[in-house]
C-alpha cells in the first residue's frame, strides 16, 4: 500500500500562488501609495487578479493589513529570539536584540512604511481597530519579556519592562523612519553600531543584574525616575 502523501492539486497550488501574490502586491502598493490611499482595486491590479480572488482570501483591505502586520511582527520576533545569546553581558545581549530588529527592518522598506502608517492610524483612532492594536501589544510584550530575561525580573518589573520595550521599539522604528526621510536609500545596519551599543549599555547600567539600580541624573542631565 502506498503510504506517500497525496500530491498537491492544481487548485491548491493556484490558491497558494494567488495568496502569495496578493501579499507581495499589498506590501508593494502600500509602500508606493500609502496605507490610506491604497484600495483593493489597486492591490488586485498589481497582482493581476480579480476582486473575487482577493475576497476568497481576505474579507477586506483591513483583513489583509492585519495579516501583513501580524507576519511582519512574527519576523521581528523570530529574529530577536534567534539572535540574542543565552548568556553574556547584559549590554551585549540587549544590543543583539536591538540589532536583530534593525537587520530585519533595514532590508524591508515596505514593512517600515506599513508599520509606521498603521501606528499612526491607531493613534488617530485609539478606540478602533482592536485586532491591529493587539499585534503591536504582542510585539511590545515580546520585547518586554526579552528585556526581563536579560536584565532580571526582580530588577525590571512588568511596568518598567513595557516602558523599556516601547523605548526600544521607538528607537528602531523612529531611526529607520528618519533614515528614509533624510537618506532616501536602503538602510545599512552597520552605521548604527555605535548608537545601538550606547543605547544598550545605558539600559544595562540603569538596571544592573548585580547591585542597586542606578539613580540620579540621566543622560544630558535629565533625572532618572525613581523605582516603583
Amino acid at each position: 500500500m502506498d503510504a506517500s502523501p497525496p500530491r498537491e492539486s492544481r487548485a491548491t497550488r493556484r490558491h497558494a500562488l494567488n495568496f502569495a501574490s496578493l501579499i507581495r502586491s499589498g506590501l508593494a502598493v502600500i509602500a508606493q501609495r500609502g496605507l490610506y490611499q491604497t484600495t483593493v482595486e489597486h492591490i488586485t491590479e498589481a497582482a493581476d487578479l480579480g476582486k473575487g480572488t482577493f475576497y476568497a482570501h481576505f474579507s477586506s483591505k483591513d483583513d489583509l493589513v492585519q495579516h501583513l502586520v501580524r507576519h511582519g511582527f512574527d519576523e521581528l520576533i523570530s529574529a530577536g529570539r534567534a539572535r540574542v545569546p543565552a548568556d553574556g553581558p547584559p549590554a551585549s545581549r540587549l544590543a543583539a536584540l536591538i540589532r536583530a530588529q534593525f537587520q530585519v527592518l533595514g532590508r524591508r522598506r515596505d514593512l517600515v512604511i506599513l508599520l509606521h502608517q498603521v501606528r499612526g492610524l491607531l493613534i488617530i483612532e485609539p478606540k478602533a481597530r482592536r485586532t491591529l492594536r493587539q499585534e503591536y501589544e504582542r510585539y511590545v510584550g515580546f520585547l518586554a519579556e526579552e528585556c526581563q530575561r536579560v536584565l532580571g525580573r526582580r530588577r525590571l518589573r512588568d511596568g518598567e519592562a513595557r516602558e523599556v520595550a516601547c523605548a526600544i521599539a521607538g528607537f528602531v522604528s523612529g531611526t529607520l523612519s528618519f533614515e528614509l526621510v533624510i537618506r532616501q536609500q536602503v538602510f545599512r545596519p552597520q552605521i548604527m553600531a555605535v548608537p545601538i551599543n550606547a543605547f544598550a549599555a545605558g539600559l544595562a547600567a540603569r538596571y544592573p543584574r548585580n547591585g542597586r539600580p542606578q539613580t540620579g541624573a540621566g543622560p544630558a542631565g535629565f533625572p532618572l525616575p525613581k523605582r516603583r
